[in-house]
């Protein structure tokens, strides 16, 4: 451990919660965003629910966006029902079999993804797949906890595949928004992060902790890997005006609990949001030029505003733990580069 993690308080996680409930209102809206000729995005878990709108939204500012999915027909049907609604000047190429349940399946992805790129710029990348499972029996097939290998393990993986590709001086806008959640604030007390051993892998599924506490753990990771990435990189993303944050986008009614009992869904149905404004969050986070390189690592919370995770984790982004955190990430990924 970097030192010992600062405390917090009860009252800090309802604070946190309570901007989910009662969230600002959109602060940036697709009739200010910029035009996106030229421009390219990689948005994951593209098909359904918030990545389906932030893709629609993209392509509707002629954006070149490449959709990142696990299944391949699924990420086919939602593009055509997109063209079937919206003309542009852009495009969206479709790439499948991206499985962060299985990093064996990140690599070749990766490579179908450079592949279409060819020689255009990577403008956006937008890590926002993920899993929030209703139980803690998921298990990888490397035999890692469900939820950190397909929120933290997957995108830090894929991440490392594009970096050539995006880490280049050739064009105005080059954003990336690592997608977290309010439910930081239930993670584990130490950065959010339970340390020995975060991937429970070995561990029998009866003795983890509770899914709303792995779920948190992977999503505080998620606010610390936005920091740290830009510290690894901070010399090229300087030159190059690169911005990667975190985003927290709302409470929200997606496909994200379709696993869950029927009154999480009901309570989600009463308190939630149409998963549009969830885009509205991600694309502020992508677009808004009232981000700049002064705000590597930044928290952005509904619908399009700069907050602060919790207490720990905020320490975290500053004394080095994001960067323990991510070298720990790093050391279990290497063997899949």
């Amino acid at each position: 451990m970097t030192e010992p993690a600062p405390s917090f308080s009860r009252l800090s996680t309802y604070s946190g919660i309570w901007q989910g409930i009662y969230p600002g209102k959109p602060a940036y809206l697709p009739q200010q965003y910029p035009d996106l000729t030229g421009k390219t995005a990689i948005v994951t878990g593209a098909n359904t629910g918030i990545g389906f709108e932030v893709v629609k939204l993209l392509y509707e500012k002629n954006c070149n966006v490449i959709a990142v999915v696990r299944t391949e027909s699924k990420g086919l049907e939602a593009r055509e029902k997109i063209l079937a609604d919206v003309k542009s000047k852009g495009t969206i190429g479709v790439i499948g079999g991206c499985d962060f349940m299985d990093l064996n399946t990140i690599k070749s992805a990766a490579t179908k993804i450079i592949n279409v790129l060819g020689d255009n710029s990577l403008n956006i990348i937008i890590h926002n797949a993920g899993l929030m499972a209703p139980n803690s029996d998921g298990t990888s097939e490397q035999g890692y906890e469900a939820m950190i290998s397909s929120n933290v393990l997957g995108p830090q993986l894929l991440q490392h595949f594009l970096d050539d590709a995006f880490l280049k001086k050739d064009g105005d806008l080059k954003r990336i928004v690592w997608v977290s959640s309010c439910t930081h604030l239930m993670a584990f007390r130490e950065y959010g992060i339970n340390w020995e051993n975060p991937t429970f892998k070995d561990v029998p599924i009866e003795k983890r902790p509770d899914h709303q506490t792995l779920y948190g753990q992977s999503k505080a990771a998620n606010i610390l890997q936005a920091k740290a990435w830009a510290t690894k990189k901070a010399d090229m993303v300087t030159d190059i005006g690169c911005v990667s944050v975190s985003c927290f986008p709302g409470i929200l009614r997606t496909q994200l609990t379709r696993g869950w009992g029927s009154l999480t869904k009901r309570m989600i149905s009463w308190m939630g949001y149409d998963s549009v404004y969830g885009a509205y969050s991600e694309l502020f986070a992508a677009l808004s030029p009232k981000l700049t390189t002064n705000d590597q690592g930044a928290y952005i919370i509904p619908f399009g505003q700069v907050g602060e995770p919790r207490t720990d984790v905020k320490a975290g982004l500053t004394n080095g733990t994001d960067l323990k955190m991510w070298d720990m990430v790093e050391d279990m990924i290497k063997p899949f580069f």
